[in-house]
């Protein structure tokens, strides 16, 4: 239960939803290296005109000061345009800095992970931007190049300059999160995410998180530690303005994880009031499902029945919710509890005959929902589900699937005879429906012969 609360919680944060302005007033930011400002503040720029007034050349100052009063116009490429004319000039260091900020914090569109898109006149939000790998979009003038950021920025923290560095590493921390998320390949997503959690450490360690870093470095707290050691970063963030509800849901989780129950339900009534305000219904269910976890931490099941009943009306998909509900049938018997994830998977398994896309999004669900069962008696139940009645079923390729992760599921009982028979009756139906499946059934009955 709390497991799959710090899952979303995780997943949330490292969404990086940079788009948001917060709902309290701007402070003012300090003019030394360590002033790490509020979050409207950073939307133009405005904590490294400070720092750069007093640190960098004169000439790269009054760009940046410049290139703020443009974004404050809501222009972010012509910023970007502006700074770029002096990038050859004294102070290059703190314009390739300047740059990177305005595009991590204002792209619309990442191309491929080769390219990011800032326009004028678009307000940058967590819903608006948009990774394209589309072979057929081109590239165009103006588009900002993630490697050549990158890459300036590495020379910008090698510069030996202490407020030009920390600087520096704050906008390769931004640009890199996104890099991870939009990345060119694997390789590149794996760099990125080192680069992003060395830099986060640093300045985590040095007192020079921003807000939205702070948030960030939240995130690998709580994947890599507890949510205990993620909260102060997480309250961090909020008190630098960062208010995007992703922040209050983590709050949310960490409170049920640590057993403050009244506290949880706070937190997880604002986060479900903003994400139903902006329309945002894919986390209104994650928000449902959370007050489900909740109303089932406080022994009242027919609360959390309703909860995880609403996240699946919202989403009938989401697969911690037919897994908790199913929790909550076995109370009563198990057939119960069988056919209700049985009508779960019926959302999971797609409707009509299954091709080669379909299929492989068949198996991406059901695969979540099995990542889900931890426990033995989970395993079981879900087995028993994708088994009963499998012969009603008329498509082969669902058949098979089916199959298939119920011999997932008895090599984690370690029923390996019987994982060998689901395994071989898998195979039969992917060659009886045609369409290739979407995993190596040759490969998994290979791995249960070698034992």
């Amino acid at each position: 239960m709390i497991t799959r609360a710090r899952l979303l919680a995780a997943a949330l944060v490292l969404a990086m939803p940079l788009g948001c302005r917060p709902r309290v007033p701007a402070g003012s930011a300090d003019s030394n290296a360590t002033a790490m400002g509020h979050w409207d503040e950073w939307r133009d720029l405005s904590p490294l005109v400070e720092i750069a007034r007093h640190h960098a050349p004169q000439p790269a100052a009054n760009a940046i000061d410049r290139a703020s009063a443009l974004l404050r116009e809501n222009k972010a490429a012509s910023a970007d345009r502006a700074l770029a004319a002096v990038s050859g000039g004294a102070g290059h260091h703190w314009i390739a800095v300047a740059r990177a900020d305005v595009v991590a914090l204002h792209f619309t569109l990442c191309i491929r992970g080769v390219a990011l898109r800032i326009t004028d006149g678009a307000k940058a939000s967590a819903t608006d931007r948009q990774a394209d790998f589309s072979e057929q979009t081109r590239v165009e003038p103006g588009d900002v190049s993630v490697e050549a950021t990158l890459v300036n920025l590495d020379a910008a923290v090698s510069s030996g300059e202490a407020a030009l560095s920390t600087q520096a590493r704050i906008a390769r921390a931004r640009v890199a999160a996104f890099a991870q998320q939009c990345a060119a390949n694997e390789n590149v997503g794996e760099m990125a995410q080192q680069v992003v959690e060395g830099d986060l450490a640093t300045l985590a360690a040095e007192g020079h998180l921003t807000p939205d870093l702070a948030y960030l470095w939240a995130g690998v707290q709580m994947t890599r530690f507890s949510g205990s050691a993620a909260r102060p970063f997480l309250l961090q963030a909020r008190e630098g303005g960062f208010d995007h509800p992703a922040v209050t849901f983590m709050l949310a989780a960490i409170a049920l994880e640590q057993g403050e129950l009244d506290h949880a339900d706070e937190y997880a009534k604002a986060a479900a009031k903003v994400y139903a305000d902006t329309g945002d219904r894919e986390h209104q269910a994650e928000v449902r499902f959370l007050q489900g976890e909740i109303s089932r931490a406080r022994k009242q099941p027919k609360a959390a029945r309703t909860h995880y009943e609403a996240a699946l009306a919202i989403d009938a998909k989401h697969s911690a919710s037919i897994l908790a509900r199913a929790e909550l049938d076995i109370a009563t018997d198990t057939e119960t509890a069988i056919l209700g994830l049985q009508r779960g998977m019926t959302s999971l398994l797609l409707d009509g005959k299954l091709d080669e896309t379909s299929a492989r999004v068949a198996a991406t669900n059901l695969e979540q929902l099995l990542v889900l069962a931890v426990e033995p008696h989970q395993i079981q139940l879900i087995r028993d589900a994708l088994l009963q009645r499998i012969d009603d079923e008329s498509d082969a390729m669902r058949r098979g699937l089916r199959y298939f992760f119920a011999a997932m599921l008895d090599v984690r009982l370690r029923e390996y005879q019987v994982a060998h028979g689901h395994g071989v009756l898998a195979k039969e139906e992917f060659a009886d429906s045609g369409v290739k499946p979407p995993i190596d059934i040759e490969a998994f009955l290979g791995r249960l012969r070698e034992g």
